[in-house]
């Protein structure tokens, strides 16, 4: 499966990905993705995500799913660069037929670690300032709900839309909202 996705999460963003099934016990979804935001400098920032998604309970045409993914991130302004690894998990349940599904997730997106880097003009202003990695940086919960439909044989329109709430006492976003618009193509191996 290949996908292209337009998405606001936090800000406009573009995200390419490749997923490939596995058939184990239970089939298990592989993916690998990279997201770039809109704007002048699309190379300044970007998301690297890479994961699996797994059904962990089955009954007729519902199906709750759990995934898992590690996150890289960069972000940079004119004051500091950032770089930060973190995770993503959620579990999603649905009712799936064999040309759509909707469903509902829930999940949580966590910054682990993250290196700070100052600019010159930060370090001139705040000459104390320290550059370095520090742990447990941030985190935020999202919910909401996802569909697709499929097209002819290999063609999926999908969506996803919902809520974020910033992790304990931490600050929402300015618009804690997300939305994913996805155009998938799948490749029939045989």
């Amino acid at each position: 499966l290949t996908y292209l996705s337009f998405t606001y999460d936090f800000s406009v963003n573009t995200q390419i990905g490749y997923g490939h099934k596995i058939n184990a016990s239970k089939p298990i979804f592989i993916t690998a993705d990279y997201s770039f935001p809109a704007g002048k400098k699309i190379a300044d920032d970007f998301k690297i995500r890479q994961g699996a998604q797994m059904p962990i309970y089955e009954i007729g045409n519902f199906t709750l799913s759990a995934r898992i993914h590690g996150i890289f991130r960069r972000h940079q302004t004119s004051l500091v660069r950032m770089a930060s690894f973190g995770s993503e998990t959620s579990a999603v349940a649905g009712y799936y037929k064999p040309r759509w599904h909707i469903a509902g997730e829930f999940g949580f997106d966590k910054s682990i670690s993250t290196h700070l880097k100052h600019s010159a003009l930060m370090q001139e202003d705040f000459p104390l300032i320290k550059d370095g990695w520090f742990l447990v940086t941030a985190g935020h919960f999202f919910y909401g709900i996802q569909g697709s439909r499929t097209m002819g044989n290999n063609f999926e329109i999908s969506f996803r839309m919902g809520a974020t709430k910033a992790q304990s006492k931490d600050e929402d976003a300015l618009l804690p909202y997300y939305a994913q618009l996805g155009l998938n193509y799948r490749f029939s191996s045989k």
